[in-house]
């Protein structure tokens, strides 16, 4: 018992001790800058946003290029015969392609490159996944517009273990290289920046476990059209909960976390047509679960608009996570999901260094929720079966999580 209330002091304690904090970030006249935000430590680093034209995504198993698209970078489909590469020298015709875009709610899947691919677990939108050699062959070329108005022809070469092969070209053709892109040498980041205008490969993002936050613009899909706005998006692992309550009335008891990137987003902010000024949604409150376990309260204060790109909030510590706990990569790991291709039930195979009740998730690629369950996990290796028959054929994102870390797999359903 004597162990007991020490614990339990000690963790009232900590919490009592938090208090209300406000900070700010200032992005830059017409939000020049991206910034990258911890909780714990403030403002962790910043970064032209307008530095680079496409990223490529740090793990072995995806094909994700994303674009950034918040600063004007467009890409279409301009032919899936690979052989015409030199024989496509003009933008004639562009307003039959179809344009392709990034999804703003997931870091690891569907980005522009792999926009409309098959619904195959061997396709992957600029290229097909070869069985007998691990390889992800191009399949696909694509017209993609820089930031400095520049058009490119692009063809992804390859994906071999690991290093892409990316080949761009001036649509006359007096310009052709193939940037080797090497991104387990970017093993502590979620990607590797390419500047195609200045054809300049870039390390301008600070160590993943070093930030919670990244403020920024990036286009989003408005329902009528996709559009660049400014706001902010989550690290991978960090969970938020929306509330639409006023700060000091706002709990996060009993609400769901969310680990889609743009829970917090861009849309806690309205533009005034008749002021000409933005205004804040007073009745909107975030919680932040870090990877740690730590729980924040976030609410934002003042947005200055573009002529200062200043934005203030206030943070709070409401809740710390237990002491000792594993690094996402030794409590909790999924494994794979088998079938994949599915023709509506699957087995998630997944271990654990602790026995805990994990929650089930299933998303499609907009962010809807279409499946939770519940499961008791041990020690060791687990495994769930869940039933998607009832679900449309499409690519899902399966997630497994303890409330402290949150991890996804793709699988693809043929009913």
């Amino acid at each position: 018992m004597k162990q007991v209330f020490t614990f339990l002091l000690l963790f009232t304690l900590s919490i009592s001790s938090a208090q209300l904090l406000e900070d700010s970030v200032v992005m830059g006249p017409s939000f020049t800058n991206d910034i990258f935000y911890s909780f714990d430590n403030g403002e962790v680093d910043s970064y032209s946003g307008a530095s680079w034209t496409v990223a490529f995504y740090n793990k072995s198993q995806s094909g994700a290029i994303m674009l950034n698209g918040g600063h004007g970078v467009e890409l279409w489909n301009a032919s899936d015969d690979t052989s015409q590469f030199a024989n496509i020298i003009d933008t004639v015709g562009i307003s039959s392609w179809t344009q392709l875009y990034d999804t703003d709610t997931i870091w690891n899947a569907h980005s522009a490159f792999e926009g409309d691919a098959l619904n195959s677990q061997w396709n992957y939108g600029w290229g097909d996944y070869d069985i007998s050699t691990h390889i992800i062959r191009g399949s696909r070329i694509f017209v993609l517009k820089s930031i400095e108005q520049n058009y490119f022809k692009v063809l992804v070469e390859k994906k071999d273990y690991g290093v892409f092969h990316y080949r761009y070209a001036s649509l006359d053709n007096s310009f052709d290289t193939t940037i080797v892109v090497n991104v387990p040498d970017y093993s502590n980041k979620s990607y590797a920046y390419l500047n195609m205008d200045n054809h300049i490969l870039q390390d301008r993002e600070p160590n993943h476990s070093e930030w919670d936050l990244l403020f920024t613009k990036y286009s989003t899909d408005l329902g009528f059209a996709y559009y660049p706005v400014t706001g902010v998006v989550s690290n991978e692992g960090i969970e938020v909960a929306e509330i639409k309550e006023l700060p000091n009335n706002a709990s996060y008891t009993a609400q769901d976390f969310n680990a889609s990137k743009t829970v917090i987003g861009s849309d806690w902010k309205t533009f005034d047509q008749n002021t000409f000024s933005y205004l804040l949604q007073d009745t909107l409150t975030y919680f932040v679960r870090i990877e740690n376990g730590d729980v924040y309260k976030l609410d934002f204060t003042t947005f200055e608009g573009s002529s200062t790109g200043k934005i203030k909030f206030n943070k709070e510590l409401v809740s710390t996570g237990p002491t000792g706990v594993q690094s996402s990569n030794e409590a909790l790991s999924l494994h794979s999901i088998y079938p994949n291709p599915s023709i509506g039930s699957a087995d998630i195979v997944f271990s654990n260094t602790r026995k805990e009740n994990i929650n089930i998730r299933v998303y499609n690629l907009v962010g809807n929720l279409v499946y939770q369950a519940n499961a008791y996990s041990y020690n060791g290796l687990n495994s769930f079966r869940i039933n998607l028959d009832f679900v449309e054929n499409g690519v899902y994102l399966v997630q497994i999580g303890n409330g402290f870390f949150v991890k996804t797999q793709k699988l693809v359903i043929n009913n």
